[in-house]
């Protein structure tokens, strides 16, 4: 009995040390019990229990080093792994950050990335822009963008950023990014650079035929075609500030960047998401995905955004242009070239496949845009997947079905408003428009001549002599006819009290009246303000400030006190406050002149043929002295913005702005300087970039310049109306050629000068036309032409104006093509020996004399302001 035990013992322990089995506790007990007794058993198990729990523990010890050492080494290169991965995914997310580099340096094509990246997730972009009323709400961006933040839902592995895209209103600008990172949004800036912006020009002369917007075809164009017409004027200036492709195709390269796009989306910022409609998409994307690069998601026009809030979430009737949906590898990108408002988006569909629109498909685009319809790809590249909502534009008229046309017209004027609120921000911010600045008469040259004045320099002496006495004769004239209008008011009065019977003040002073013209009072006022200014005679700006009171604003008069007992009645009234800012009544009253302008009169008849920018100058030199007050001022505001709403709204002065001889060249003269007065800065930049329009057609050089030649052909047009309808004699045609060849050049000059001086605008003396008009080269070839008569005094202050304008513009070697400069700097050095020649004492004719410094009737017939050496020139 024991030797079999002790076999089976054996068996037992041979059994357990086999690797092939390892019982449980619990089994190996219950197996034994029934043939092993169980103080055996134990006794057995406690014999061996020191020699198996050593080999047990140095096995387990020894195994355990290897272990931690394999472990540490394991973990540590998941870490690095891990953190190279994170480096390698999150490096372009801050790179992109940077907005400089992601505006100056963009992915310029798709560069492929190793097959081991997982490219799984969508990328919505939503690109936010300028606000552009009429076409949207003020602010609506910013509210649908909140809208957006706060209602749309949170997609499954979907990323959202947004595209600050130029916004051009910095505070604006600062309102969304808060917005933004109060919901803690992501976001790439693309700057409105002011600088940048300020180095782009409009597009004048792209069109059929010069100065295409005075033409009878444009004038026959609908008012819908006139708009496109004068929005392709801004295209340059649309692409960089709208930047509505350039936008688009950031959210491409930046989508492209991240290493598990998949499908990237740079939807308008106004676009709204439901989960029903996401779905969709993302189904259709699993589906389709391997075969299309490219998917349209067609889109729906909300009239409320809650809509979207009470309405279930089905699939709406998407009649509006799509959004588009491009996978990770796609190759194309959008023509930065179109501009918004000219089928930006709708060109990159057509390149897709998508059908065209009936409305436009037959349509052929005017000649001066691109054909962006000819890039229509024969096959369909796409598919279509889900549906997007368009968040309300503030517009519930625009958003209609039927609003089609009436949105694309508002769109047009919306960017132009915007573009010319852009311009005059920049003129008033950047350029320093000022109103209130002398705009004929610079500023700088008028002071360095007053202080020749005082120095005694002998040439400014001179003419300031000159200035002074026909000052003192104007004055003279004026105190007489004041004194005769008195005479007959008191008679006037005496007969009234008679009543004998009734007589009109008009009628007793129209006898000293009828001599008195528009541009003769302009030419008074100006001599005596300028002969104020040198000599600070206050006298002179007195009787300045009367002539505008009495024949201008038809106001009472400012006269010397007649007695002490009037005096001292006015300065006892009580009604008078001498308190606080305002300061006692002392020798000055109010002199009792009646009001003498009515519309009816000789004044507002020759309003259309008479140059304003001198006597507006004027008027600025005596509000600043306060021999004008402020009310005063203002109503020759008022006074300038009724003419200048009758010369740009009334049909005959416009047709007579249209003509393209020097009548036109008035127009814009007269324009520029009366909305430059009134603070209509929109106004003066419009004429001062579009008049260079008239260039190509007033002008017309030959290339071979060996024959002089006259080159104003309309101008000798309308000498020969004169002659055809007897207002001239065909023996004076020459002289009269002459004349107002000259008279449109001395026109330009002024127009030129006021825009340098004003310091903002398009510099019209630098244009060069595609045909190679120029107005230095048309001056320069009336020179060459009149030779013979270079000692003319018009051709003189001609001169005098071109010198002065090169000056200041500083671009003598642009004038013309390098070839010519030699022969063209030449007839400048001819010019400089005729201004040196001048000498103003020795015209001992007295005619010739007015002319040269610009009074007199031959003066004005040949549009000289008066003293113009004085600040217009050097």
């Amino acid at each position: 009995m024991q030797a079999r035990q002790a076999r089976l013992l054996a068996k037992i322990d041979k059994k357990s040390k086999s690797p092939s089995f390892y019982p449980s506790r619990s089994n190996m007990n219950s197996s034994l019990t029934s043939i092993i007794p169980r103080e055996n058993f134990i006794q057995r198990i406690t014999s061996n229990k020191n020699k198996y729990n050593l080999h047990f523990d140095k096995k387990i010890s020894h195994q355990s080093a290897n272990s931690k050492l394999l472990l540490l080494v394991f973990q540590t290169l998941i870490v690095v792994i891990i953190g190279l991965l994170c480096t390698y995914l999150i490096y372009p997310h801050f790179i992109l950050k940077d907005t400089s580099l992601l505006i100056n340096h963009p992915p310029s094509s798709y560069k492929p990335i190793p097959n081991s990246i997982i490219r799984d997730q969508i990328i919505l972009y939503r690109i936010l822009g300028n606000d552009l009323p009429p076409r949207h709400k003020a602010g609506q961006t910013l509210r649908n963008v909140r809208f957006i933040l706060e209602h749309e839902s949170e997609f499954l592995n979907t990323k959202k950023w947004w595209i600050l895209n130029r916004i051009a209103d910095p505070d604006y600008e600062d309102t969304l990014i808060s917005l933004l990172k109060l919901h803690k949004q992501d976001y790439i800036r693309i700057p409105f650079d002011e600088n940048e912006y300020s180095k782009l020009d409009f597009r004048i002369d792209d069109f059929p035929k010069p100065d295409f917007f005075n033409s009878d075809e444009f004038i026959r164009f609908s008012k819908v075609s006139k708009l496109r017409a004068i929005d392709y004027t801004y295209i340059d200036k649309n692409l960089y500030a709208m930047n509505n492709n350039g936008g688009r195709n950031v959210a491409l390269s930046h989508g492209k960047s991240q290493l598990n796009a998949r499908w990237i989306l740079p939807f308008d910022g106004n676009c709204f998401l439901t989960p029903n409609a996401f779905a969709d998409i993302r189904a259709r994307l699993n589906l389709f995905g391997d075969q299309y690069k490219y998917f349209i998601v067609p889109m729906a026009r909300l009239l409320n955004n809650s809509q979207l809030l009470e309405e279930s979430d089905v699939r709406p009737i998407t009649p509006e242009e799509p959004q588009i949906i491009f996978r990770y590898d796609s190759d194309k990108l959008y023509n930065e070239q179109m501009r918004y408002g000219r089928r930006s988006k709708l060109e990159m569909l057509w390149r897709l496949g998508f059908p065209p629109s009936y409305k436009i498909s037959g349509k052929l685009p005017a000649s001066w845009e691109p054909d962006s319809y000819s890039n229509k790809a024969e096959e369909v590249q796409y598919q279509s997947a889900g549906w997007v909502f368009r968040l309300f534009s503030g517009q519930i008229s625009q958003e209609i079905k039927e609003a089609g046309p009436i949105r694309a017209f508002n769109r047009l004027l919306a960017i132009q408003n915007f573009i010319d609120n852009l311009d005059e921000r920049i003129a008033r911010k950047v350029q320093g428009f000022d109103p209130f600045r002398l705009f004929l008469y610079d500023e700088k040259l008028l002071n360095k001549a007053r202080l020749d004045f005082w120095l005694g320099v002998p040439k400014v002496v001179e003419i300031v002599n000159v200035l002074i006495k026909h000052a003192d004769n104007i004055l003279s004239e004026i105190i007489n006819l004041y004194d005769d209008i008195h005479l007959n008011y008191l008679n006037f009065l005496k007969i009234k009290e008679k009543e004998t019977e009734k007589i009109n003040l008009s009628d007793l002073m129209e006898e000293s009246l009828t001599m008195l013209s528009l541009d003769i009072l302009f030419e008074n006022v100006t001599t005596l303000t300028l002969a104020n200014y040198f000599s600070g005679d206050e006298q002179y700006s007195k009787w300045a400030a009367n002539l505008i009171r009495t024949f201008i604003l038809s106001s009472y008069t400012i006269g010397e006190q007649d007695n002490i007992e009037e005096s001292f009645n006015i300065m006892n009234n009580e009604t008078i406050n001498n308190e606080g800012y305002n300061f006692p009544y002392l020798n000055k009253i109010s002199r009792i002149i009646p009001k003498f302008l009515n519309v009816d009169t000789s004044f507002s008849k020759s309003l259309n043929d008479t140059d304003p920018s001198f006597f507006l100058d004027a008027c600025r030199l005596l509000h600043r002295i306060r021999a004008l007050t402020h009310k005063e001022y203002m109503n020759l505001q008022n006074f300038a913005s009724d003419w200048l709403e009758s010369l740009i709204n009334s049909p005959q002065n416009l047709k007579i702005g249209r003509q393209s001889n020097h009548r036109g060249t008035l127009f814009d003269l007269q324009v520029i300087s009366l909305s430059g007065f009134v603070n209509d800065l929109r106004l003066y930049l419009r004429v001062a970039n579009r008049a260079r329009m008239r260039i190509g057609k007033h002008f017309n050089i030959p290339i071979d310049t060996s024959m002089p030649k006259i080159s104003q052909n309309h101008e000798i047009m309308y000498v020969q109306n004169l002659v055809d309808i007897g207002k001239i004699k065909p023996l004076d045609y020459d002289e009269n050629v002459f004349r107002y060849t000259t008279l449109n050049l001395q026109y330009w000059m002024l127009l030129v000068r006021i825009i340098q001086n004003g310091r903002c605008g398009s510099d019209i003396w630098q244009y060069t036309t595609k045909n190679g008009q120029r107005i230095s080269k048309a001056i320069i070839e009336h020179f060459k032409y009149y030779n013979n008569r270079m000692h003319d005094s018009a051709i003189i202050v001609l001169a005098h104006m071109t010198k002065t304008a090169l000056k200041a513009s500083d671009t003598e070697r642009n004038i013309c093509q390098i070839q010519d400069e030699h022969i063209y700097s030449q007839y400048f050095n001819h010019i400089d020996d005729v201004i040196n020649n001048i000498n103003i004492g020795n015209k001992t004719n007295k005619e010739e004399l007015n002319v040269i410094i610009g009074i007199g009737d031959e003066a004005r017939r040949r549009g000289l302001p008066p003293f113009w050496m004085f600040g217009v020139v050097l």
